[in-house]
C-alpha cells in the first residue's frame, strides 16, 4: 500500500466522522485492499454541451497542451478533500484517463464544437500551430461545504505565441458546482457541469486573445 493510502487510513477515524454514511463507506472502500476480481467502475466526463458559434472560423490553429499537475491530481482517482490539507479517494472508481488528459480533451472538444477556429489539436499532433494553450491543474476534486458536496475544477492557463513562445495572456479559471447527491453518479454529473462551466470561460477568453485572422 502506498504512503498516501497508509496516511489516509490513519486519518479516517478522526477526520471523516462527520461525512454522510454513503460517502464514508466509499472512502473506506478506497482505503482498503480491493479483492482480486472486484470490478472497478470507470467514469468519464460527459461531452461538452456548448452551442456552436455563429461566427465564421478564423484561419488559426490552436494547440492545447495537457495541463501540468502534481500528485494526486495527475492520476485517475476520483478525489475528495475532507479537510483543506488532505486528499482521499472514492473506492472502486476511476476516471477512464488521467485527470489532466481528461480535462484537456474536454476543452479541446469544447473549442471544436464552438467552431471559431480552423483547427484545434493537442501536443501529440505534428501539425503546425499558431498559438498554444498551456495550463496547470490546481483543483479537480470534491469538497464539502456546510455538509453538502461540491466539485471544484481550477486551471491556471497561459496563451503562448507558438513561434516566439512568449506569453500573450494568462488567467486563473475556476468552476465550483454543487452535487445533487453523495452518490458517484451525482458527483460525476457535477464534475461534468463544472468542466462545462470552466470550458466556456476558457473558450471565450482564448478567442478574445487571438487575432481575427492569422498574420
Amino acid at each position: 500500500m502506498s504512503p498516501f493510502r497508509r496516511h489516509a487510513n490513519r486519518a479516517l477515524p478522526s477526520r471523516l466522522s462527520r461525512l454522510p454514511p454513503l460517502m464514508l463507506a466509499g472512502l473506506l472502500a478506497g482505503c482498503s485492499v480491493i479483492p482480486n476480481g472486484e470490478p472497478v467502475r470507470l467514469f468519464t466526463l460527459p461531452a461538452p454541451t456548448l452551442p456552436a458559434s455563429i461566427e465564421a472560423p478564423r484561419a488559426l490553429t490552436l494547440r492545447v497542451d495537457t495541463p501540468a499537475a502534481g500528485a494526486p491530481l495527475d492520476g485517475r482517482r476520483l478525489l475528495i478533500k475532507p479537510t483543506p490539507g488532505e486528499f482521499q479517494a472514492y473506492g472502486g472508481a476511476r476516471w477512464r484517463d488521467d485527470a489532466p488528459r481528461l480535462l484537456r480533451d474536454h476543452v479541446i472538444e469544447a473549442l471544436r464544437r464552438d467552431g471559431r477556429l480552423a483547427a484545434v489539436i493537442d501536443e501529440t499532433s505534428r501539425a503546425q500551430s499558431d498559438a498554444a494553450l498551456t495550463s496547470h491543474l490546481g483543483a479537480f476534486h470534491v469538497r464539502y461545504r456546510e455538509g453538502r458536496p461540491e466539485v471544484v475544477v481550477r486551471l491556471d492557463v497561459q496563451l503562448l505565441d507558438d513561434s516566439s513562445r512568449k506569453v500573450r495572456a494568462s488567467r486563473r479559471v475556476e468552476a465550483v458546482v454543487a452535487s445533487e447527491g453523495d452518490g458517484l453518479e451525482a458527483v460525476v454529473a457535477a464534475f461534468g457541469r463544472a468542466a462545462d462551466r470552466l470550458a466556456i470561460e476558457v473558450v471565450d477568453w482564448t478567442l478574445a486573445q487571438l487575432p481575427r485572422a492569422s498574420s
